[in-house]
């Protein structure tokens, strides 16, 4: 086995090269756990609604570096989001981005929560949906309820969000916007003052269930006349 003697001034640049790089590492560390806190004004309450949209410009001029961005979504003036028993399961928050590109952009990866009045997770972090569009835009998904894990009605009072941008040196953020949407006869609602919870219509849900029974039987029905 070879070894080779090192001098004093390689030691020196060493022993710099080795700080630096556990600088950049602690640094790293650092950044990825300063969260940016961005308020979102989700309208007078009281009201129930399947679509809140808020627009904000906090990111604007961040390149797609390949970074991490960690972000924390607060709701202004008291307000929170009641998750009824009538919600529907496909309830989205649903981050987007836009961008200066005029084409498609990779998609954003991460993770996201539900966090109560104090700022604590009401659930494990659960991997974000995503999308990009051929005009630049970019989105983050999180559907909370799809697990089924959350009982309702529940109330969460802003949303934590670790994101992961694509790589690409010469683009950057020149919008966002922040929405919830809910099918639209399965509504959510914007508090305080919001009724304590509203459970789906019974004879309606006795009417769905009918039909999707019925289903299958009219297919066996005409099943043999299609041969």
């Amino acid at each position: 086995m070879r070894y080779r003697a090192l001098s004093s001034h390689g030691a020196v640049k060493a022993s710099a090269l080795f700080a630096g790089i556990i600088a950049g590492l602690i640094l790293g560390v650092v950044g990825s756990a300063r969260a940016i806190t961005i308020d979102l004004d989700l309208g007078t309450p009281p009201h129930v609604t399947s679509n809140v949209t808020n627009s904000f410009d906090a990111l604007n001029g961040i390149g797609l570096l390949g970074q991490t961005l960690s972000l924390d979504f607060r709701f202004s003036h008291r307000q929170f989001v009641r998750l009824f028993s009538v919600t529907s399961n496909p309830f989205v928050a649903l981050f987007k981005l836009q961008t200066n590109s005029s084409g498609m952009v990779d998609f954003l990866h991460g993770t996201g929560f539900l966090v109560d009045k104090h700022g604590n997770p009401l659930e494990q972090p659960q991997k974000l949906g995503s999308a990009s569009g051929s005009n630049g835009s970019l989105a983050a998904g999180l559907f909370p309820l799809l697990p089924g894990d959350l009982q309702r009605p529940l109330d969460f009072f802003g949303i934590h969000l670790d994101l992961k941008l694509p790589a690409a040196p010469s683009i950057s953020i020149t919008g966002e916007e922040f929405l919830f949407n809910s099918d639209r006869n399965a509504p959510f609602g914007v508090g305080p003052g919001v009724p304590s919870d509203i459970v789906p219509d019974q004879d309606s849900t006795l009417l769905l269930l009918s039909l999707a029974l019925l289903g299958p039987i009219l297919a066996r029905v005409r099943l043999p006349q299609l041969g």
